[in-house]
């Protein structure tokens, strides 16, 4: 699940959201405290320059086993591999 509130609806958000449904995983959009977040299995964020980048740590105590889980490698290798394909990318082009 992902903040409901109090975070931009950008486009690597919601290409996480789109991946989600295309793999047949549960993505929602609800209330998120930081005391489940502690106790997840992941845990991962989403921005522009970094696409799915996943935690690790919370207040320096692991999340899970502290390793990058199977599901956040998942997603991450489909995001990048749809980063990648020329229909889902625009060149920008520098003077």
């Amino acid at each position: 699940s992902t903040p409901a509130v109090g975070v931009l609806p950008g486009i690597t958000r919601r290409t996480v959201f789109d991946l989600c449904a295309e793999a047949g995983l549960s993505a929602i959009a609800t209330e998120v405290s930081v005391a489940s977040l502690k106790e997840a299995d992941e845990v991962f964020i989403t921005s522009t320059a970094g696409g799915i980048m996943p935690v690790t740590k919370i207040d320096g105590a692991p999340v899970a086993n502290g390793k990058v889980g199977a599901t956040t490698e998942r997603l991450m290798a489909l995001y990048w591999k749809r980063h990648e394909d020329p229909a889902w990318s625009s060149a920008v082009r520098y003077p």
